[in-house]
C-alpha cells in the first residue's frame, strides 16, 4: 500500500499553519491543536512500546513529534489560548475533513491507517515512509 500524502495528514497542516503564525503572515496562534496534538502522540507513543516496536522506529517517531510539536510548543509557551484559536482549529478540521473527501479519503479511514502504520510497522505515514526509502537506497549502496 502506499503511504499517505502529507496533505492527507493534520499534523502536517497544523506545522504549516505554526511556521505562518511564527513569521507573522496569521494572527491565529496554533498552540490548542499541538497541544492536542502532542497528547495524542504521547498515547501513540505509549501504543507503540506496548506492541514492542523497535527502538529505531520509536526514536524516529519521537523525533519527527520532537520538530514538528514540542519545538513549536515551547516557541508558544508564553502564549494564552483564545477562542479565537480555538474557532480557527475547529474551521481548519472542517477544511481538512472536506479536503479527505474531495480526495476521495475519510477520516476514520485516514487515522486507522497512520495508527495501523505505526503500531504494526507498515510505514504508510510519509515521514516513516520517507526514511524507509532512505534506507532502502542506502541500503544496497
Amino acid at each position: 500500500m502506499a503511504s499517505l500524502r502529507f496533505d492527507l495528514v493534520f499534523s502536517y497542516w497544523i506545522y504549516v499553519w505554526y511556521i505562518l503564525y511564527a513569521f507573522q503572515i496569521t494572527g491565529y496562534s496554533p498552540k490548542f491543536p499541538l497541544v492536542l496534538g502532542l497528547f495524542d502522540n504521547i498515547i501513540i507513543l505509549i501504543m507503540m512500546i506496548l506492541h514492542g516496536k523497535s527502538s529505531e522506529t520509536i526514536f524516529y517517531f519521537i523525533v519527527l513529534n520532537t520538530f514538528i510539536k514540542v519545538v513549536p510548543l515551547y516557541y508558544l509557551r508564553n502564549e494564552k489560548i483564545r477562542m479565537k484559536d480555538i474557532y480557527f482549529t475547529i474551521c481548519l478540521f472542517a477544511t481538512f475533513i472536506i479536503w479527505l473527501y474531495i480526495n476521495k479519503q475519510s477520516l476514520t479511514g485516514n487515522a486507522k491507517l497512520i495508527y495501523n502504520s505505526l503500531l504494526y510497522g507498515k510505514n504508510n505515514t510519509p515521514f516513516m515512509a520517507l526514511l524507509q526509502q532512505i534506507r532502502q537506497k542506502y541500503k544496497n549502496v
